[in-house]
């Protein structure tokens, strides 16, 4: 029964010590909007907390340690007393978790790879300046949502291929490569091509051209290992090329010499990266 004596308020000592929460994060809390004290002394700032409030600071305790940040906190905290759109957001942010261990299982791997490409990778890759030789393929160009997005293309290369291929085994040379055609790198809407050498006399339909690429002077450095070290490829080439002072004269593109097509490792992977240039003047 309700007798209209209010409970005494506690200090921000006592307050911590109940709801296991540092005085520091309560301080952080309540300076966000996040579990405000009862009270807080105009002259002083001594902030003093309702016994009431300890179970709501149980609630910030749970959404913290489940992942929540503070803005996640204070949205979910009202929904306490709405059972039914609490349960919707928490499955919500549950989704979101499993995305973030998606990405940090990533990069976990990523770092286990680096740190073997590290291992079995000595000094700086080479470059070498070379003629790249004319080659007929078969290609699709297309403008995907960003580089990794080549995967899905090769994924859709694979059924024309099969079937030209039962059709006609010899149809395919083993030269296979993608171009890129945006001057700079770019996050997102990137205009690449894939291609593989071919004998063939038809294109499939979809887009897929025959188109005789040109023999051309490049300076090639070979990568071995997964795409996403790749970048030290293009850094070595990017380097040789402007120490030398030599001009680019045309759109990067890889060779993949032994790729995922064959093995799905990426430790045995062997890309070549090549920079169209202009002959040497000496």
């Amino acid at each position: 029964m309700d007798d209209g004596i209010r409970a005494p308020l506690m200090n921000i000592g006592d307050f911590s010590r109940y709801s296991g929460l540092s005085v520091r994060m309560l301080r952080h809390y309540a300076d966000r909007g996040v579990l405000v004290p009862a009270e807080r002394d105009g002259s002083s700032g001594y902030r003093r907390y309702s016994p009431a409030q300890l179970r709501e600071a149980a609630r910030v305790r749970l959404l913290r340690d489940a992942g929540c940040g503070i803005p996640v906190i204070a949205e979910l905290l009202p929904l306490f007393a709405e059972p039914d759109a609490l349960r919707g957001r928490l499955r919500e942010h549950l989704d979101e978790l499993r995305a973030q261990a998606r990405r940090i299982a990533d990069q976990q791997a990523l770092a286990s790879r680096l740190l073997g490409e590290l291992d079995a990778r000595a000094g700086h890759p080479e470059v070498v300046e070379r003629l790249f030789p004319a080659v007929r393929v078969l290609l699709l160009r297309r403008t995907v949502a960003d580089y990794p997005a080549e995967g899905k293309l090769w994924d859709g290369f694979r059924q024309p291929a099969a079937a030209l291929t039962a059709h006609d085994p010899g149809v395919f040379g083993d030269t296979v490569g993608a171009t890129y055609y945006d001057d700079e790198y770019r996050d997102a809407d990137v205009e690449m091509a894939i291609w593989r050498e071919y004998r063939g006399r038809t294109a499939p339909e979809g887009g897929y051209e025959i188109v005789e690429l040109p023999a051309q002077h490049v300076a090639t450095v070979t990568h071995r290992g997964s795409f996403e070290t790749i970048s030290e490829a293009t850094a070595a080439v990017g380097t040789w090329i402007a120490d030398r002072k030599r001009v680019r004269t045309g759109p990067i593109f890889t060779v993949y010499v032994y790729g995922p097509g064959r093995d799905p490792d990426p430790a045995t992977w062997i890309t070549e990266v090549n920079v169209p240039i202009a002959p040497s003047a000496v």
